[in-house]
């Protein structure tokens, strides 16, 4: 546990770090227009990997998988430093999602092995440990480091700990003695791949421009629903299949994956756009603007303490994911409402409230789920559950990415006024006083200058406000899928019962 603990907390501790740099990254490598893709890439590829960790896994034991991706992680994450363009960084965050993935998708599979079905919650409140330690540690250290030394340093100051990770997992991890020799479903790994990277590649495309009928988005949709359609197809003739189709039957597993595909938008919000609220529109420095994502971490430490020891006493599940839902729901709207324009410890307090929401929705969509379907596919829904998260944080990524846009107005002044408007400069104090400089070098007033820029960053406000309102709008969707999904979930037999039965 200890060593999972260690590694679950080196490769989230690269999230939280990048979230509140986002907007240095931006205006020093530009391309605000990609900003959400440096975070969609990394979520598109854990999303298609995230279903193979679990045969790999059962394959060839978590030891074999776990060192790979963490070596993989780290030479990503040396790329993500020497990124000298947003598009070298996406590319450099895409293969770190592949070890991310493989880091993420054994530890849970791990985690609901070793434990009963009763004893799970409160292990997964533990596990939350390693969430907790880095989206604590991980603003305060990528604040200072962006402020003091520049963001590159955030990505080469965590590669030591990636590497001391591997090595005492190689050390002290134990092997796995029983393993599966069954055929490995290569034709449905590679089709559902297609599947996965030309859908999401869809979407993300279709948002970047503004058009979901663009000739190539719709050949790639296209591909994607044939892939589906064939990938279903093959899984049904499979032995041993990728992901067993059965599994869609059951209302606990359907409800389980759509309600996951809701949870993780707000957490989108908050690691992607908030930054550029804090320090974008309202002016706080990285270290300052660290404070909130350390406020979230609180929160969701509050909400893993208290729900991971509820979450066994099964008539508490629907409450604990309507109580998650509800105050993921209210959290966005009162960013959206006030445009974070109150007092900087309401910021804190409602960052508290939204963590501690996050945390409930995601345990009540996680431990009930493993504990009410067979045993011998724990693994399958594990990490069908990582699918659908890390596919709602791409997906999440690309449409809000694409609100943000939208609603954003396109100014044509001429230099350096178009500067000013440039979304790639607002977040940076060191841009904006060269923009300044060259205002007075063109005798133009800087009164002109200070209107320019407050409406520069009304113009970002306001395509943010449609962000946290949307996401907001999608905790209902998460709400009316708890209650399908969950009521009545204490009347199914326990998993123990189940076993027995089919033995």
């Amino acid at each position: 546990m200890l060593t999972l603990l260690l590694s679950l907390f080196v490769t989230s501790i690269s999230q939280t770090v990048i979230s509140i740099s986002g907007p240095s990254i931006v205006a020093n490598l530009g391309g605000f227009k990609y900003y959400s893709w440096v975070f969609a890439a990394f979520s598109l590829t854990s999303a298609i990997v995230v279903p193979i960790v679990g045969k790999l896994n059962d394959r060839h034991g978590p030891k074999k998988i776990i060192v790979p991706s963490l070596l993989l992680f780290s030479l990503a994450t040396f790329i993500c430093g020497l990124s000298t363009n947003i598009f070298m960084l996406i590319f450099a965050r895409a293969i770190q999602g592949i070890g991310f993935a493989g880091v993420m998708g054994t530890i849970w599979i791990v985690i609901a092995l070793l434990w009963r079905p009763s004893e799970r919650g409160k292990w997964l409140g533990i596990t939350s440990a390693g969430f907790t330690t880095a989206g604590v540690i991980g603003p305060i250290i990528g604040g200072i480091i962006n402020d003091f030394i520049g963001w590159r340093w955030i990505f080469f100051t965590n590669i030591p700990l990636c590497l001391i990770a591997t090595i005492i997992i190689m050390v002290q991890f134990p092997p796995q003695d029983k393993l599966d020799k069954s055929k490995f479903d290569l034709k449905g790994t590679t089709v559902f791949g297609l599947f996965a990277s030309t859908f999401l590649f869809a979407i993300s495309v279709g948002g970047h421009q503004n058009s979901y009928y663009s000739i190539y988005v719709l050949v790639l949709l296209l591909i994607s629903i044939f892939a589906l359609i064939l990938f279903v197809a093959i899984e049904k003739k499979a032995k041993d299949p990728l992901v067993s189709l059965d599994l869609f039957k059951s209302r606990i597993f359907s409800g389980g994956i759509l309600g996951s595909l809701f949870i993780v938008m707000p957490w989108t919000v908050t690691s992607v756009f908030l930054p550029l609220s804090l320090i974008g529109v309202l002016g706080y420095s990285s270290s300052k603007a660290s404070l909130v994502l350390i406020a979230l971490a609180i929160g969701s430490a509050i909400g893993a303490n208290i729900f991971g020891n509820l979450i066994s006493r099964t008539k508490l599940i629907l409450p604990i994911a309507l109580t998650g839902f509800a105050s993921l729901g209210i959290g966005m709207f009162a960013f959206g409402y006030t445009n974070l324009n109150i007092q900087f410890n309401l910021i804190i307090l409602i960052s508290v409230f939204i963590g501690f929401g996050s945390t409930g929705a995601f345990t009540a969509f996680t431990v009930p789920i493993q504990n009410n379907l067979p045993e011998n596919k724990i693994g399958m829904v594990t990490s069908g559950l990582q699918f659908s998260r890390m596919f709602g944080i791409s997906m999440g990524s690309s449409l809000l990415g694409a609100i943000l846009l939208m609603n954003i107005n396109n100014y044509n002044f001429s230099y350096p006024r178009s500067e000013i408007y440039n979304p790639d400069n607002i977040s940076s104090v060191e841009k904006i006083d060269e923009i300044k400089y060259e205002y007075i070098r063109e005798n133009i007033d800087l009164q002109i200058f200070n209107s320019d820029i407050k409406k520069s960053k009304l113009n970002l406000q306001n395509g943010l406000n449609k962000v946290y309102y949307t996401a907001s709008f999608c905790s209902i969707f998460g709400i009316i899928i708890s209650i399908i999904t969950l009521t009545g979930i204490n009347r199914h037999p326990p998993l123990e019962e189940d076993s027995k039965q089919n033995g």
